[in-house]
């Protein structure tokens, strides 16, 4: 009897065998049962140190989350989901020298492990209820360490309902990734009309000015125009034309398909570039603000011997008038601007996590007839990054009578990519009296001050081990390209970081127009200098501050005005690389005829 009715209760108490009732994942972790961690999310791809970009490079890269000392970073690994319930969350990771105690957020929630193995392993970090689809990120903090290093992590991991539909990450091509899409706008052309000038505005809102945006207002079919934020300190208007040889060196670019410079405005730099393409380019180094409208014309027309000529100029408020930028003559190229448009990217994968956004207004063009037509339609596309579905931050169009892009920041409504907009005329033309504008030309060959009576009589360090014949301070003076003064970073006293001098002793007082540098071809090339002169190497004056472009080829920076002096000090602020180091092949002095 006994028997029958435990069998009773038995079958009572038991769900129907056709339709069993699993586990929560709540329960599932009370029961001991792992959690489902099925997908694996690359941090070399998808995180970032959130609150100092400048430890990523060290911090993030392809292989993971490595190197990390740090306690005050803050690391978050972004995804998209599309559908609701609860996120498992789980890391594979190691401590290798101690144990670290971690806080992993998402949202509101928090949840700490410590880990304390040495070898890479599976940990889980528990459940998180995701109430809304899109974008995501998981916060990873270090509340405690036992050794100076924090922990390996190889991959975030993630699983459960939430991941149920798809998740959206940076699977490949990490450094895309980490840029993060890029957008543009195609504008739409009036019919049968020769376009001689191509007319663009820009406006940046405030907070949107993020390092690494080129706001890039006249493109055309053989280059680029806009703006760029380089850096904390350094802002770039930006003007390129492609060589029609395809190559990403411009170095292997023959002499006859070679960008031609036909003349430059004040306090320009001409040089060269590569790896999207090669070809001719030049900037301008300008502190334009966020909030404020700016102004960018391009003239391009056909030019002898099957070329054509391409001029930009600049306007700002804050000069009140239209600055010759540069202009270029493009061979084996015969036509007026052609294939108009404008984007915005990011070029700078730190800041990848950071949404940036552009306002893009009031686009005319004029043709060889003298008629201006507005520009009223464009069409929004998206690159690679975006079309593959490895970010999807993007988005595009108009707004009243602006146009606008927006990118990166992993915002998570976004434009569908290959459609069509149309923003609201203004009806009024841009009033520009091309005949008073700057005409390009080519300033005078300069010639070169003969330095045999000059001499390095002080220098914050150089290089006495380690760089061969190289690395002395006097070798600056010594008319070899070849050879170059290196800074001091083995076995010596003095400080290994920037800023780093040399001061040079003329000889006797000289009149100069402007100071040559030839960077050493190789690595440590500088980037920010300042010049300073004087009469009895007591007393200085700064004739100001200038950045030289990482190129090996000759640089002239043409002073404000002719200046007179003995002693020449050059500053150097900043490199290329970042890195503390620097060096230099040539400094010299020339006049202009």
């Amino acid at each position: 009897m006994a028997f029958i009715i435990s069998l009773f209760l038995f079958f009572s108490c038991s769900p129907d065998s056709d339709t069993p009732v699993p586990d929560t994942e709540e329960e599932s972790a009370q029961n001991n049962k792992p959690l489902a961690l099925n997908i694996s999310i690359p941090p070399g791809g998808n995180s970032w140190v959130v609150n100092d970009i400048e430890e990523n490079s060290s911090i993030i890269s392809d292989a993971g989350i490595h190197n990390w000392t740090n306690e005050a970073n803050i690391i978050r690994t972004y995804f998209k989901v599309y559908a609701t319930g609860i996120l498992n969350v789980g890391l594979n990771a190691k401590a290798p020298t101690g144990a670290s105690t971690l806080k992993v957020t998402i949202g509101s929630q928090s949840r700490e492990i410590t880990i304390s193995n040495t070898n890479y392993k599976n940990i889980e970090v528990g459940t998180f209820d995701i109430a809304e689809t899109g974008y995501h990120y998981i916060e990873i903090e270090c509340t405690s360490k036992s050794s100076n290093y924090i922990a390996d992590i190889n991959d975030v991991l993630i699983g459960g309902p939430a991941t149920s539909s798809d998740v959206t990450y940076v699977k490949d091509e990490f450094y895309w990734g980490r840029r993060g899409p890029s957008v543009h706008l195609s504008y739409q052309l009036p019919q049968g009309k020769d376009i001689l000038w191509f007319y663009n505005e820009i406006t940046v809102p405030q907070g949107q000015d993020v390092i690494g945006s080129y706001f890039m207002a006249n493109g055309f079919g053989q280059g680029y125009f806009g703006m760029q934020v380089n850096s904390e300190t350094e802002r770039r208007v930006l003007f390129s034309v492609w060589s029609p040889y395809d190559t990403q060196n411009p170095d292997e670019i023959p002499e006859d398909y070679k960008i031609i410079l036909l003349g430059s405005g004040e306090g320009v730099t001409i040089g060269e570039f590569g790896n999207e393409g090669s070809g001719g380019q030049s900037y301008k180094v300008f502190d334009w603000q966020a909030g404020t409208k700016y102004k960018f014309l391009l003239k391009g027309e056909p030019a002898p011997n099957n070329s054509t000529d391409y001029t930009a100029y600049f306007y700002a408020p804050e000069t009140g008038e239209w600055k010759l930028i540069a202009s270029f003559r493009r061979p084996y190229t015969s036509t007026y601007l052609t294939n108009f448009h404008s984007f915005l990217e990011n070029f700078n994968t730190t800041t990848g996590f950071i949404s940036r956004k552009g306002e893009y207004t009031n686009q005319w063009v004029y043709d060889t007839g003298g008629q201006w037509h507005e520009l009223t339609q464009a069409r929004f596309t998206a690159d690679a990054t975006a079309r593959k579905g490895n970010r999807l931050d993007y988005a595009g169009g108009a707004s009243g009578n602006t146009f606008f892009m927006k990118n990166c920041g992993f915002f998570s409504d976004n434009t569908t990519i290959d459609t069509n907009h149309s923003r609201t005329g203004n009806g009024s033309a841009p009033n520009i009296d091309f005949s008073q504008l700057e005409v390009p030309s080519l300033p005078e060959e300069p010639v070169y001050l003969d330095k045999a009576a000059w001499s390095v009589i002080d220098f914050s360090s150089e290089a006495t081990s380690g760089e061969g014949s190289n690395g002395l301070a006097s070798l600056v003076l010594d008319d070899d390209a070849a050879t170059y003064w290196h800074s001091c970073w083995s076995g010596c006293d003095q400080t290994y970081s920037y800023p780093h001098h040399i001061t040079i002793d003329l000889g006797s007082s000289s009149t100069v127009d402007g100071i040559h540098f030839i960077q050493r071809d190789g690595s440590r090339k500088v980037k920010d200098i300042e010049i300073l002169v004087s009469a009895d190497n007591s007393n200085w004056q700064s004739l100001g501050d200038y950045v030289l472009a990482e190129t090996a080829a000759s640089q002239h920076i043409d002073l404000p005005q002719s200046a007179t002096f003995r002693y020449l000090k050059v500053v150097m602020k900043s490199a290329h690389d970042g890195a503390g180091f620097a060096a230099m092949a040539e400094i010299g002095g020339y006049v202009r005829n």
